[in-house]
């Protein structure tokens, strides 16, 4: 059962949810594909949203904490919610409405100044990255990504058999105190990350416009030609790349090829002259917009 501590949080949680982003309102997008259901979608979708806030661990737990008489309030409904509900109503909820209302919360907060905090050197950076939720030997389903692995029979012999998983491209805007997802997007067979994470962009570009957040940071998976140009030149964002020592080659040859001009280098890496120069730690962000003003070369983006 939730403790004393976490019941209060979770009430002032539930108070602020409901004045600030008008949760029962919000709840209406909690939509499953049950066809005339005894239980309501909106008492089922708040009380799986209300478990994440404090973290309960199970479905099991959460049908406890469903006969609680304040839990019934919160929800709109007066009896115990079974996890076999749980299940069943989660794998038929619709994605597109949960990302509609994923939408309108972060436009609320970046309304509240929500994310000043998350901001560095004045600008608010995205973060992409891919996360593999759970693998199985034996189930599948039409969207299973698939691979071979190696590993050991019960004699000890090496087999190989084919393992299922899913894998998802996400964006989330980072800061000390608040962390946001901002969208995500499933990988689909025979594709890398890098098409997953164009195609998520692509639409983030279309719900949350181009200038909700600034940059877009990725690592070293991403650092390819055809990524790198179709984001800073298609989309409009200048990306921050890590560069692991195995593609450092791609900074090297982009210097080779202009003479070791950075200047001149930034278009052949798909980044800007300022973004290379305070990555590779010569100067500050700051000192380069106050050098390049005095030299009379400055434009109106920051990258």
């Amino acid at each position: 059962m939730v403790n004393k501590t976490d019941f209060t949080q979770l009430s002032r949680f539930v108070t602020y949810a409901q004045k600030r982003f008008a949760l029962p309102l919000l709840a209406g997008c909690l939509a499953d594909a049950r066809a005339q259901p005894d239980i309501p979608s909106r008492a089922v979708g708040l009380s799986l949203v209300l478990g994440e806030v404090v973290h309960i661990p199970s479905l099991l737990q959460l049908q406890a904490e469903t006969k609680l008489p304040q839990w019934q309030r919160w929800v709109g409904y007066p009896q115990e919610i079974s996890h076999d509900t749980f299940g069943y109503a989660s794998a038929r909820m619709d994605p597109v409405q949960l990302r509609r209302a994923g939408i309108w919360i972060c436009r609320k907060l970046k309304r509240g100044k929500a994310f000043e905090e998350s901001k560095t050197h004045g600008l608010l950076a995205v973060s992409l990255d891919a996360n593999e939720q759970f693998c199985s030997d034996h189930r599948c389903c039409e969207d299973c990504l698939s691979r071979e692995v190696i590993c050991k029979d019960a004699q000890g012999q090496e087999v190989k058999k084919t393992q299922y998983y899913h894998k998802q491209v996400y964006a989330q805007l980072s800061g000390p105190r608040l962390s946001v997802m901002l969208d995500v997007e499933p990988m689909r067979l025979g594709e890398e990350e890098c098409a997953a994470a164009l195609r998520l962009l692509r639409r983030m570009r279309q719900t949350y416009g181009p200038r909700f957040f600034d940059l877009v940071v990725v690592d070293s998976w991403y650092t390819n030609g055809p990524f790198l140009k179709t984001v800073a030149q298609e989309l409009g964002w200048p990306v921050v790349a890590v560069l692991k020592q195995e593609r450092y080659d791609i900074y090297q040859e982009a210097l080779a090829l202009t003479g070791g001009s950075l200047q001149k280098a930034a278009p052949l890496l798909g980044l800007s002259y300022r973004t290379i120069r305070y990555l590779i730690g010569k100067y500050d962000l700051n000192q380069v917009r106050k050098a390049e003003k005095r030299n009379g070369n400055g434009d109106r983006n920051p990258f």
